[in-house]
């Protein structure tokens, strides 16, 4: 999908290809042009708008394919240059969901318009709410099998999290709140990070190197830095994990003599950093694969016991633990001291 730049708007609120008295009925687009209006007043912006929108004005069936209707595009120089952009797309008529996505990406000197992968991931983002059903809300992530930017294939950034536009915030209309929610890229070793306590807390941590959070292809993970890892480190131990689910593509049970776990190296990341924080806080971790889920709970001693919807695991503190300390990131068997009927198979 190739974007182009269609217009610039002299004002906020111009709204190119919809009549003016349409845009009167849409109130959740009001509200969006009343908050950046509040913040930009009348600066000139970019705008990319739909050639034919998913869904036009007065139409419940979908039509084009193009769910985001609208991106307003603003030139930035402070705090660091930058292109900010925010949709028109799930707060359109038959979309009201009650927030617009937005995204920050970094604006060169010679640079006259953003990078078409910004507009394609803002429009990606929408068309996948739109479509599954599935809403975002900060605080949650998103993992991306292939990279955001196809001409960027070795980019680190491969995963996103959400969090309330540190500027726009939100707006009331009569249709209840609208909220602008912010995709920040992050590192596969940040997002891990992120799972070993909460999403907003990772970014809190991370916004002193990110001014205004802007999602940068290019830039390394900033997981290892010293602040960054001490208050991740903190704020695990403190609260724990908000993580309950981790998917695995490769997990395998065997309850014939103890227990046998065996999964990919590639998870191995991820459990060894949320399941000493998850566990030992009295919470459960779903394990999720291609076959029956294994669900690790926190008890006072290693059982375990097959329901018809999963393999129920209970592990002491001792043994969470024990297991973060033992397996590491490369094939082979490993034992668990602290509960000897366990082994952990890590496979390529």
């Amino acid at each position: 999908m190739v974007f182009g730049m269609k217009s610039w708007a002299a004002s906020v609120g111009g709204h190119a290809g919809l009549r003016r008295d349409a845009m009167l009925n849409v109130r959740g687009w009001e509200a969006i042009d009343a908050v950046l209006k509040a913040r930009y007043g009348d600066v000139e912006r970019l705008e990319w708008d739909a050639p034919i929108a998913h869904r036009p004005f007065g139409m419940p069936v979908p039509m084009g394919q193009f769910v985001t209707n609208t991106i307003a595009i603003y030139p930035r120089d402070e705090p660091v240059p930058h292109w900010h952009l925010i949709g028109y797309a799930l707060t359109a008529p038959h979309e009201e969901r009650g927030y617009e996505f937005t995204l920050r990406v970094p604006r060169g000197t010679e640079d006259r318009q953003p990078p078409n992968w910004a507009l394609f991931h803002l429009e990606n983002l929408a068309s996948y709410v739109s479509k599954s059903g599935n809403d975002f809300r900060a605080g949650h992530y998103v993992e991306f099998p292939d990279p955001i930017d196809p001409d960027r294939p070795d980019s680190v950034i491969r995963a996103g999290a959400f969090v309330v536009d540190p500027e726009l915030g939100g707006a009331r209309t009569s249709l209840g709140e609208v909220e602008f929610l912010q995709f920040v890229g992050i590192t596969t070793d940040e997002l891990h990070a992120a799972q070993s306590w909460n999403v907003v807390g990772f970014v809190d941590a991370l916004a002193p190197h990110l001014p205004h959070l802007v999602t940068d292809l290019d830039r390394t993970s900033l997981a290892g830095l010293p602040d960054v890892a001490h208050t991740v480190r903190e704020g695990s131990a403190r609260d724990g994990s908000g993580t309950g689910f981790l998917f695995f593509h490769r997990l395998d049970a065997d309850t014939s003599d103890g227990v046998a776990l065996e999964f990919g190296e590639q998870h191995v990341p991820q459990l060894v950093r949320v399941l000493p924080a998850r566990v030992p806080h009295g919470n459960q971790l779903v394990l999720r694969g291609p076959g029956k889920p294994v669900v690790l709970l926190p008890g006072e001693e290693f059982t375990h016991r097959h329901t018809d919807q999963a393999l129920e695991i209970t592990l002491p503190d001792a043994v969470s633990h024990a297991i973060a300390d033992t397996v590491r990131p490369a094939p082979g068997t490993y034992r668990i001291p602290a509960a000897p009927a366990l082994t952990v198979t890590v496979v390529p």
